[in-house]
């Protein structure tokens, strides 16, 4: 192997570990979370008020946690994502997200498992949501065979006609 060979691999490692070192762990990758999904500050997301919201900051209390005291609902920053509900933590997400480039690159679940130092299991899921999360809605519903049902119909509907009115 010829030595710039090995300075632009060495290179392309550094560069590899420093994004991932982006989010090396919670307090980082909520931070990252809150500038990129809330760029002109906090925002409730059942109620839409920014101004009457406060960051819990108790022993007990997880990371990122934030009341609304318009309508006094509890929220996190992972509220209505692909990683809420999951126990995986929001850094090993993001740097899922970003070795798979948001589920454009195909990786196989065991190598990201190894990366990430999960089970296969929880890789597999992580990659399976990832996918499901980057496929247009239409597809989802037509690689799964569904029909709409009566009530999805007219809700549909109402939608389209509401969007060309």
């Amino acid at each position: 192997m010829e030595k710039g060979q090995e300075a632009v691999e060495s290179e392309a490692d550094r560069n590899f570990r420093e994004s991932l070192a982006m989010f090396s762990d919670e307090i980082s990758a909520h931070r990252y979370l809150e500038r990129v999904l809330w760029p002109d500050g906090v925002c409730c997301p059942r109620c839409g008020d920014g101004g009457k919201v406060g960051e819990l900051n108790g022993v007990s209390t997880r990371i990122g946690t934030y009341k609304c005291y318009k309508c006094r609902k509890i929220f996190s920053v992972l509220h209505g994502t692909l990683m809420s509900a999951s126990h995986v933590p929001a850094h090993k997400w993001l740097q899922a997200m970003w070795l798979t480039e948001g589920g454009a690159k195909p990786m196989r679940a065991y190598h990201l498992a190894r990366i990430l130092n999960v089970s296969f299991k929880t890789a597999s899921s992580m990659m399976r949501r990832i996918v499901e999360a980057t496929r247009p809605a239409s597809s989802c519903i037509e690689s799964a065979g569904a029909t709409r049902s009566q009530s999805t119909s007219r809700s549909a509907d109402r939608m389209a006609a509401r969007l060309t009115t």
